[in-house]
């Protein structure tokens, strides 16, 4: 059997054969047989006793001297599993067709793996494997709420004694599935799946949400509900959701309001720059017209001699003899 879950001092892949048939002298000799095992995994709740069978063909007889147990190829006598000592023994209402099963008492996670069924003739021997699940079935999940988070809520599902590691899936009232947020699966000192998961609720139209929790090779599942109350989901402030609301059109309002007072300042600015050019050609041209008219009130001015005396004032001019 595969040794998951035992001393870790065992090599890994160790096959150990807890059944070894010697097939009595007396049986007739024949030319060659086989050994089957069931095609499907024999599976078996936990708790429950499990019937390991093997077939011998063609049929002849099985009976058995001995039924020892072999570890690493070698027997090891009357020192078996202290795991099995007491929980095992040889059955077969039709030993005689060569029909034998090896039933292993009160079935623990650890028990899960495949076995060999090795029969013996003389120097001829065969073997079958059998496949054994173990089917855990945990605890109903434990669903509830954990308080708000992320505008939403967020519950919690947790359940124990699961073996081998369990499925979990969150649904809503009408089956659709819904995502976890986490999850963890932690293993017990018996093998067991303890599973938490976690999952917040956005929704407030959801009345409800379901947590199942489904075994991987039966596919037997448990699933819980949890009622989720409406005032249970965060509310928004009456003022915060109006301010959520009025938000946009201030910011829009606001950008419009600067880029009109931006486009009166700028419309502004050009006026008084124009009217400064304005004022400033005006200047130029007077000062041009006043340079004009004192280069021509030169150009056209005449020059009178200076006269002393009377003859001066009447403008006469005499000439005095002796």
């Amino acid at each position: 059997k595969k040794m998951a879950g035992f001393p870790s001092f065992l090599p890994a892949g160790f096959l150990l054969t807890l059944l070894l048939l010697q097939v009595s002298t007396w049986c007739s000799p024949v030319s060659g047989f086989s050994v089957k095992g069931p095609a499907q995994p024999i599976m078996v709740l936990l708790g429950a006793d499990a019937s390991l069978p093997c077939q011998l063909s063609p049929e002849q007889s099985a009976l058995s001297s001995t039924v020892l147990v072999y570890q690493n190829g070698q027997e090891q006598g009357e020192e078996q599993m202290l795991g099995y000592r007491g929980r095992t023994e040889l059955v077969g209402d039709s030993i005689g067709k060569g029909a034998v099963a090896l039933l292993i008492q009160h079935i623990r996670a650890s028990d899960d793996g495949q076995y060999r069924c090795h029969i013996k003739d003389g120097h001829i021997s065969q073997e079958a494997i059998v496949e054994l699940h173990v089917i855990g079935l945990g605890s109903a999940p434990h669903v509830y709420m954990m308080g708000p988070e992320d505008r939403g809520i967020r519950v919690l599902c947790s359940s124990g004694g699961w073996f081998p590691k369990p499925r979990v899936q969150w649904s809503d009232m009408v089956g659709v599935k819904l995502p976890s947020l986490s999850e963890s699966q932690t293993q017990d000192g018996d093998g067991l799946f303890h599973v938490e998961a976690s999952l917040v609720v956005k929704d407030s139209s959801l009345d409800n949400v379901t947590c199942s929790i489904q075994n991987p090779f039966s596919g037997q599942e448990k699933m819980s509900a949890i009622f989720l109350p409406e005032p249970f989901f965060p509310r928004t402030s009456p003022w915060k959701t109006a301010l959520a609301g009025t938000l946009p059109l201030l910011v829009l309002l606001l950008i419009g309001i600067s880029y009109t007072g931006w486009r009166e300042h700028k419309a502004k600015e050009r006026e008084v720059k124009k009217r400064q050019e304005e004022s400033h050609d005006t200047e130029e041209m007077k000062r041009g017209k006043e340079v004009a008219l004192r280069v021509k009130s030169k150009s056209g001015q005449q020059v009178k001699p200076e006269v002393h005396g009377k003859a001066a004032d009447t403008g006469c001019v005499g000439w005095m003899g002796k």
